[in-house]
């Protein structure tokens, strides 16, 4: 065989053979399905730069995300295992332990929301100043599915309040019932009323009860069987967010303009640096909930304080929601894989964020 033919033939197995290892290598990688509780927004920006980072690549998985129209929809779905990993409101979990109820085999297995993501937002020259003004008023919510409507029930039965809550959805549809004063205020998360001001409508929030406002929101919840067999599997997807997180706080522009990338039907048109500059202030209204940490502490990720599910049940309990008073919160989280959530290089992730290029 002449020199030219064997160096052929040679580089014809090199590339054979690197084709099969990659083909076993995308076959090896775990499929994993997520459902937000909404469709996706610019609150789930650190879920898409993972998937854009190869954050979730390293850790050999293959995520798909998926939106869903509140807590009360997507439990149905984790429930017959044809989601793998949620993103709901802990209300929902706490409920079904109560006495006579059916327990969810559901499980938090990390804290990514550490402070309540839900507001009550009225028009700017509303006359409403408080929540106390809301009796006899109209309500909008997301869905009478979604997480925050047992929470919202409970704050006003404490405070004495009557007021109709009404389904509205979110974004423009929700808005436009709020700006044509079809409701009174509107009842939906951070990123949705940011997003309502950089349309260049203004609002005011109403403040919130001190201690519905210190309760966690949203974190990501399996099923008990995946977290009993797959512990490895959800170590990597919360290392991967993780990252992904640490990517943002250091470079919040580039991770709005992965998301976009990623769907980029939801990239408003006009000015790039007005409508970027609006992203980051959207994305951040969430984003900076993600970094309530215990200041002077070192960050745990994923981590979950008993304390704090104490106060959600008794915040339930006393808003009529929950009863009896106490029930087996430790059931329904873990804190289990926490200290493989924090097993990277920060440092090493600040510093790609710092040179991204997109």
């Amino acid at each position: 065989m002449s020199t030219f033919r064997l160096r052929l033939s040679r580089l014809l197995l090199v590339t054979a053979a690197s084709a099969l290892m990659a083909g076993q290598a995308s076959a090896a990688s775990t499929k994993i399905v997520y459902g937000n509780v909404t469709e996706m927004t610019l609150s789930q920006v650190p879920m898409v730069a993972a998937k854009r980072l190869g954050y979730f690549a390293e850790e050999g998985l293959d995520v798909e995300l998926m939106g869903f129209k509140g807590t009360g929809t997507l439990m149905p779905q984790m429930l017959a295992k044809r989601v793998d990993i949620g993103y709901p409101n802990p209300d929902t979990l706490i409920l079904s332990r109560a006495p006579g109820k059916e327990k969810l085999p559901i499980k938090y297995f990390y804290n990514a929301t550490r402070s309540s993501g839900w507001e009550f937002a009225v028009l700017d020259d509303s006359p409403l100043k408080s929540l106390k003004d809301l009796n006899g008023k109209t309500v909008g919510v997301g869905a009478m599915t979604f997480g925050n409507v047992p929470i919202t029930k409970a704050a006003f039965k404490d405070l004495g309040v009557n007021a109709t809550m009404v389904p509205v959805g979110v974004g423009s549809a929700a808005f436009l019932a709020l700006t044509s004063k079809r409701i009174d205020v509107l009842n939906l998360f951070d990123a949705q009323h940011a997003t309502l001001e950089a349309e260049g409508t203004k609002i005011r929030r109403l403040p919130q009860l001190p201690r519905y406002e210190a309760l966690f929101s949203n974190g990501f919840v399996a099923h008990e069987d995946m977290i009993r067999d797959k512990p490895e599997v959800l170590a990597g997807f919360g290392r991967a967010i993780a990252k992904a997180t640490v990517f943002c706080e250091a470079n919040r522009e580039a991770c709005v303009k992965l998301f976009w990338k990623e769907y980029p039907n939801t990239k408003p048109s006009g000015d790039e640096a007005k409508v970027l500059a609006d992203g980051v202030k959207i994305f951040s209204a969430r984003f900076d909930k993600m970094l309530s940490f215990p200041t002077g502490k070192p960050r745990q990720w994923g981590s979950f304080d008993q304390k704090v599910w104490l106060d959600f049940a008794e915040a339930l309990h006393e808003g009529g929601q929950l009863e009896p008073k106490t029930v087996d919160v430790e059931n329904c989280y873990t804190n289990a894989l926490v200290p493989k959530f924090s097993d990277f290089d920060a440092a090493k992730i600040v510093a790609q964020a710092k040179a991204f290029k997109d």
